[in-house]
């Protein structure tokens, strides 16, 4: 959703063309079904380059889904490793170059990364401040469907771990927006999965119905089911069955050492994922 009353803010783009900025923010909506909208969004695109099954510890096979999107994985290894290729980028995570460059050109034009010329290479920076502005919102903008306390926690996290790696170009640090400024906007992608979604709702209430975070998620019950019984199979979602309603638990050692954090040959770093267990867990305490 754009605000009509504003004028766009054009300037050329880092990769050519113009790019304009009107006050909206991406909510990363999803398709009804356990993948996420197009193919931009789905998880674990294999390149050409890279070999067809990722390994994770101690051999396991690669996981067909993840917590985070591709714009997701694609913006924290740009973040952790500022000098890479499009094709370095697009082998390491799993994607294809045509799919690592056209997340990189959507999140240029967004301004949350910034591309500085050395040479014949490129350093990319990112704006976290940016970044933190942006919430993933549901049909209804106002209803975000990533909470505010689990999103900061995660975004300052990582931009803590880019810091201490002394990246050759400076991150914008993130700052504290208020909640108007952070309020949920529309938009065509984003960086959690349905998955992400539905754990997320479960943290939040773990004796709900599969219609009720199906409609927390807005996908259908069907997806919701699904993803349900992935959550169980990798053991990050378990439960007991009172009478007529199941009541969900969370095995968070389950969600840190979950095989999606691995790709070709890199990983999520530790730390990152075990924020973002603490964050699901402080939502799991918070009283209703």
């Amino acid at each position: 959703m754009q605000n009509a009353d504003s004028e766009p803010v054009c300037e050329v783009g880092e990769f050519g063309g113009l790019k304009c900025r009107r006050d909206y923010r991406m909510m990363g909506m999803g398709e009804d079904d356990n993948t996420l909208g197009n193919s931009r969004n789905r998880v674990h695109m294999t390149s050409p380059t890279a070999p067809q099954t990722a390994i994770g510890p101690e051999g396991a096979q690669h996981a067909s889904w993840s917590f985070l999107t591709n714009y997701a994985i694609v913006l924290v290894y740009v973040a952790l490793h500022p000098e890479s290729t499009v094709r370095t980028i697009a082998v390491d995570v799993g994607v294809t170059e045509r799919a690592a460059l056209s997340i990189l050109r959507d999140l240029d034009d967004e301004f949350i990364i910034r591309r500085t010329r050395n040479g014949r290479r490129n350093t990319y920076s990112v704006d976290f401040s940016r970044l933190a502005s942006m919430r993933r919102g549901g049909r209804e903008t106002t209803n975000p469907l990533t909470p505010r306390l689990f999103q900061d926690v995660v975004i300052r996290t990582l931009f803590d771990i880019a810091q201490a790696r002394q990246a050759t170009a400076p991150h914008t640090p993130p700052r504290a927006d208020s909640e108007e400024d952070t309020s949920a906007r529309a938009g065509t992608w984003g960086f959690f999965t349905n998955h992400l979604l539905i754990l997320l709702a479960v943290a939040g209430d773990g004796s709900q119905t599969v219609r009720e975070l199906a409609v927390k998620a807005e996908i259908t019950e069907r997806a919701a089911v699904s993803i349900l019984n992935q959550l169980r199979a990798e053991g990050v979602l378990g439960g007991v069955r009172e009478g007529r309603r199941n009541t969900y638990t969370i095995d968070f050692e389950a969600f840190r050492e979950f095989r999606g954090w691995f790709f070709e040959s890199w990983e999520i770093p530790r730390q990152l994922i075990d924020v973002a267990a603490k964050g699901i867990q402080m939502l799991a305490q918070k009283p209703r």
